[in-house]
């Protein structure tokens, strides 16, 4: 019997679970190993908590058996059946073991699609905002990113009427982000089928980003979109990763799904896997069988436990004069409008981590795209101890800020 919660009888998702030294040794980009002692980073999307027993156990008993020797360039087989697996299972996706190509990260997933798909000059319809990597994947294989203004409101028929004005002779792709990161939307079916249609009736593929895709709290539900049908599933792409479900941020390891086998044979060709170049570590894919097998309990009690993190934010944020904020469906990051303390949020996240010793991420251009104006980043996938901390310390900032305006 494998343990799914208790370890050393602490529970998961306890205040004590968090290891803090552990964290400041390793826990980097933007977190507590780059932080100044004493500063609680809310920054970075990447759980303080340590993975599931199952996966720990695993890895373990992997090692002990002492061999380590070269994976197939597309993955594993026991990795891609049980990815396919879960996509079935969980997803609702018809699709195979060869369905699926194993990558060193949803991000790295991609930049190999979009190397496989797009040449200098075409152009990629992206939302604004959306997380950085969206911009920098596009330009990096040399095609222009085209940004198309979304808000937590906004209907499929204001998309697509956003989207129609925007589409040129030399639009070649629709990426999406669902659920979307910073907003915390989860869109619904009727939604991404008309979004979907209109791509695909005007000649575009689609990649979708779903890495969040299990972070999703009642009543909402994720539909992926490939799942919609199987016209709109061979246009599809599906990039996913095991950082944001089960905290595998370090283990570098991700997939990108295509029913389309020969576009799928693209794709791996652009990440040049056919040679040794390009591969995923054993180790990240034994972690991910583990997890899909073994985790889900644990990640349903991550979630649970997200969804209250979620609601203690909220009511927090309620007691900032003039903040608002939509509340994340999914996800674990909240997006505040924060422009009534003030206009520079850039500005405003330094004072708090001057001020409060509390760091947040900025609705930065650079971070999010120009759409992001005004707003600040609170990831909450920590233990409540940590975010109450976080917030008591930022509360006397935030009355200091409106007394001055």
């Amino acid at each position: 019997m494998r343990p799914e919660i208790a370890l050393q009888g602490i529970q998961a998702f306890d205040d004590d679970a968090v290891p803090l030294e552990l964290l400041r040794e390793r826990a980097f980009n933007l977190r507590w190993a780059q932080q100044p002692a004493g500063v609680i980073p809310l920054t970075a999307a990447d759980p303080d908590f340590p993975v599931c027993p199952a996966i720990q156990e695993e890895l373990v008993r992997y090692v002990r058996d002492g061999v380590f020797s070269y994976g197939p360039p597309e993955g594993l087989p026991s990795f891609r059946e049980a990815v396919a697996g879960w996509f079935h299972n969980s997803k609702h996706i018809e699709c195979t073991a060869g369905s699926i190509f194993a990558t060193d990260s949803a991000a790295s997933g991609m930049a190999v699609v979009a190397r496989a798909g797009l040449k200098e000059g075409d152009e990629v319809l992206i939302a604004d905002p959306v997380d950085f990597l969206f911009q920098h994947t596009v330009e990096r294989a040399g095609a222009v990113p085209v940004r198309v203004p979304v808000t937590p409101e906004t209907t499929a028929q204001e998309f697509i009427a956003a989207m129609q004005e925007r589409l040129t002779p030399r639009t070649r792709m629709l990426w999406l982000c669902n659920p979307h990161n910073p907003l915390g939307v989860v869109y619904s079916r009727e939604w991404l089928k008309q979004v979907a249609e209109w791509a695909i009736s005007n000649g575009l593929k689609i990649l979708s980003d779903e890495i969040w895709s299990d972070i999703v709290y009642p009543p909402h539900q994720h539909v992926s979109v490939a799942a919609l049908s199987p016209e709109i599933a061979r246009h599809t792409v599906t990039v996913y990763g095991f950082s944001k479900n089960f905290a595998l941020a370090g283990l570098r390891v991700g997939c990108v799904l295509a029913t389309d086998l020969e576009w799928l044979q693209q794709i791996m060709a652009a990440a040049d896997a056919e040679s040794t170049v390009y591969g995923v570590s054993v180790l990240s894919q034994v972690a991910v069988v583990a997890a899909v097998q073994h985790g889900q309990p644990w990640l349903r009690d991550f979630v649970r436990h997200l969804e209250a993190q979620r609601d203690y934010v909220l009511e927090r944020l309620a007691h900032w004069p003039g903040v608002s904020v939509h509340p994340p469906q999914g996800t674990y990051v909240a997006f505040p409008n924060t422009m009534a303390l003030d206009e520079d949020s850039e500005r405003f996240c330094q004072h708090l981590h001057q001020q409060a010793r509390v760091a947040l991420v900025p609705g930065a251009a650079r971070w999010f795209g120009p759409g992001a104006r005004g707003h600040v980043r609170i990831c909450f996938a920590t233990s409540r101890g940590l975010l109450e901390e976080a917030f008591d310390r930022i509360q006397p900032v935030i009355m200091q800020l409106q007394e001055r305006n």
